[in-house]
C-alpha cells in the first residue's frame, strides 16, 4: 500500500516537473511587449500596437521635434486614413496606416514642422489608451502635443469585457501588478487569471489552441457527412472598401445594436477611473492633452439606451473640467452630417478632410498659446478637392472591431 502511495507521488511529481519544463522550453511570457520584438503569436491588434509603436520609435525627433500623437479606436483610424488616401497617400492598408500624412502638410502650411503619429488601435477601450499612453509615450517618445479621440463604446460594449482586452496582454507585464491592479484587477480570480496568463505558456495559448482544434474538428465533421451543406465564406468587402452604402449602413447598424444593447454601468464606471488615470498621468509627464469627443452619426447615437449618450457626455465634461484638459466636442460643433461618414460611426474621405482639418487648427491655435474655444471648429475651411483614385496596396481583410 505506502510503496502504491509512493509511486504514485513519484509519477505526479515527474508529471509536474516535465510539464513545467514544456511550458519553461516554450518561453514563458512574463512580461508585456512595446517594441519590434517577434510577431508570432500576436493577433491583429497587437501586431497594429507594435507597428505603431515602431513608427513613433521612428519619428525623425532630430528634425523636427516631438511629434503630435493622435490616439483613440477605429474610429480615430478611419479619418485618418481616408484622408491620406483621398489625395492619394496610400502607404499602408488602415489597419497598419500609422503616420498621417496628410495632417503633416496641413501643419507645415503654418510654419509647424511636426511628424503626426497615430497610435490609435481597433476597439481601443479608455483603459488601453490608459496603458498606451504609460507604456509608450515616455522619455524619448514623449509627444508635443496628444489628441484622443473618444465615443461612448470606449466606455462600455455589450460585445466584450472591456479591461482585459489584447492591448492588455500586449503591454502589461507581470512585473506592473502593483500599478495595475487597482485599475484592473478586482477578483480573486482576476488575480489569479493575470498571474497564470504570464507564467504558464500553455495557459497563456489555451484560446488559441481551443480555436485550432474547434476549426479541425469542423474540418474533420465535414469531411466525414457528405450529407451537410458546403461552407461559404463570407464575401464582405474589406473595411473601409465597400460601395454598397445601404448595406454598409445596415450591417453597422446591426453591430451597434449589438454593442449598446446593455448598458454597462460598472464597466462605465471602470473606464471612467482610467480616463482620470490617463488625464493624470499626461500631466505628470507634462504631455499637452486634449480629448476629442467623436461625431457619430443619428443613426448610431438612436440605437443608444436611453440617456446613455448624456451621461457619457456629462462624465467628459466633468472629468476634463477637474484635470483642466480641454474637451472638444465634434458632434455638437464640428458640423458633421452623414455624407461625412462610411458606417454609423466612421467618417470617409470628406469626413476625415473635415477631422484633419479641425484637428490642425487645434495643434495650431496650441502652438500660438490660443485657448481652445468651439469657435477654433466652426471657421475651419474645408475645401473639397476632387479624390484621387490611389493604387492600392494590400488591403486589410477584415474590418477592424470598433
Amino acid at each position: 500500500m505506502a510503496s502504491n502511495i509512493k509511486k504514485a507521488f513519484s509519477s505526479a511529481l515527474v508529471a509536474g516537473l516535465v510539464y513545467l519544463g514544456l511550458n519553461a522550453s516554450m518561453g514563458i511570457p512574463l512580461g508585456g511587449s512595446t517594441g519590434a520584438g517577434s510577431h508570432g503569436g500576436a493577433d491583429q491588434i497587437q501586431r497594429n500596437l507594435i507597428a505603431a509603436g515602431q513608427t513613433l520609435e521612428s519619428s525623425p525627433r532630430h528634425l523636427l521635434g516631438d511629434p503630435v500623437v493622435l490616439l483613440g479606436s477605429s474610429l480615430v483610424m478611419s479619418p485618418l486614413w481616408a484622408a491620406d488616401v483621398r489625395l492619394g497617400h496610400f502607404l499602408q492598408d488602415v489597419n497598419m496606416h500609422h503616420r498621417s500624412l496628410h495632417m503633416k502638410e496641413e501643419m507645415d502650411k503654418f510654419g509647424y514642422h511636426k511628424d503626426a503619429v497615430s497610435l490609435a488601435t481597433p476597439g481601443q477601450f479608455v483603459s488601453d489608451a490608459y496603458l498606451i499612453v504609460d507604456k509608450h509615450l515616455k522619455d524619448k517618445n514623449r509627444p508635443e502635443i496628444l489628441i484622443y479621440g473618444i465615443a461612448p463604446r470606449d466606455f462600455m460594449d455589450s460585445t466584450t469585457s472591456g479591461l482585459v482586452t489584447s492591448v492588455f496582454n500586449q503591454l502589461v507585464a507581470i512585473t506592473d501588478m502593483p500599478k495595475i491592479k487597482d485599475l484592473f484587477l478586482e477578483s480573486f480570480d482576476d488575480h489569479m487569471n493575470f498571474v497564470l496568463e504570464r507564467t504558464v505558456f500553455l495557459y497563456h495559448k489555451r484560446t488559441r489552441y481551443q480555436t485550432k482544434f474547434e476549426e479541425a474538428v469542423e474540418k474533420l465533421t465535414y469531411r466525414l457527412d457528405k450529407y451537410l451543406p458546403p461552407k461559404t465564406e463570407s464575401a464582405a468587402a474589406p473595411f473601409l472598401m465597400g460601395t454598397d452604402h445601404d448595406a454598409i449602413w445596415k450591417q453597422s447598424t446591426e453591430e451597434y445594436a449589438r454593442r449598446y444593447k446593455t448598458a454597462n454601468e460598472p464597466l462605465f464606471q471602470k473606464q471612467t477611473k482610467c480616463l482620470r488615470a490617463l488625464m493624470q498621468l499626461c500631466k505628470e509627464r507634462n504631455i499637452k492633452l486634449y480629448i476629442v469627443a467623436m461625431p457619430l452619426s443619428k443613426t448610431n447615437m438612436a440605437l443608444m439606451p436611453p440617456g446613455l449618450y448624456q451621461h457619457y457626455m456629462d462624465t467628459l465634461k466633468t472629468e476634463t473640467g477637474k484635470a483642466n484638459v480641454p474637451l472638444i466636442d465634434l458632434a455638437a460643433d464640428g458640423n458633421y452630417g452623414d455624407d461625412d461618414f462610411y458606417d454609423t460611426v466612421h467618417l470617409n474621405q470628406t469626413g476625415g478632410e473635415r477631422f484633419i482639418k479641425q484637428m490642425t487648427a487645434l495643434v495650431k491655435a496650441n502652438s500660438q498659446g490660443i485657448a481652445f474655444t468651439p469657435e477654433l471648429l466652426k471657421n475651419v475651411n474645408v475645401e473639397s478637392p476632387e479624390p484621387v483614385k490611389p493604387q492600392l496596396a494590400t488591403p486589410a481583410l477584415t474590418s477592424p472591431t470598433l
